[in-house]
């Protein structure tokens, strides 16, 4: 499986970014107003976690310490890669979401969008770090040449 690139992940979060704020303008000037979900903020961080958790045991599998299936290790290392294209689109769209009321800071209501919205860019984020971290995790050592040792991921 191929790594996840830097400029990859940007390009995604410019695309959410650009997509969220100019949807919002729209919908403003059509007169109508949509509030941030503040539940993705604990989704985007309950993932995080998960997927830092599964990183964890492939990483322990790889060294040898566990046993595991090597076919659920390289959906770990799939799934630590949706991860980080998950968490760029959300912290473009959480910035969009915090851009777009940046002009009206001054009302409470976009204050309390502001803030979920930056809290969602700060939980995406959180996403992108534990995919790549999860993603480096189950790598397969250059060196190793034992079969059936590590996810098929190197």
């Amino acid at each position: 499986m191929e790594r996840t690139r830097a400029s990859h992940l940007l390009a995604i979060a410019v695309v959410g970014f650009v997509v969220t704020l100019l949807a919002l303008r729209w919908l403003e000037r059509a007169g109508r107003t949509v509030p941030p979900p503040s539940i993705l903020i604990v989704l985007l961080a309950a993932f995080a976690a998960i997927v830092l958790a599964l990183g964890w045991r492939v990483r322990r599998f790889v060294a040898g310490k566990v046993s595991m299936d090597a076919v659920a290790a390289s959906r770990v290392a799939a799934l630590a890669m949706s991860a980080s294209y998950v968490g760029a689109l959300a912290v473009g769209a959480g910035l969009g979401q915090t851009a777009a009321v940046l002009d009206r800071l001054g009302a409470p209501a976009a204050r309390a969008d502001a803030l979920v919205g930056g809290g969602t860019a700060a939980a995406a984020l959180a996403c992108v770090v534990a995919g790549l971290v999860a993603q480096h995790w189950c790598r397969v050592p250059e060196d190793d040449d034992t079969p059936g040792q590590g996810p098929a991921t190197g």
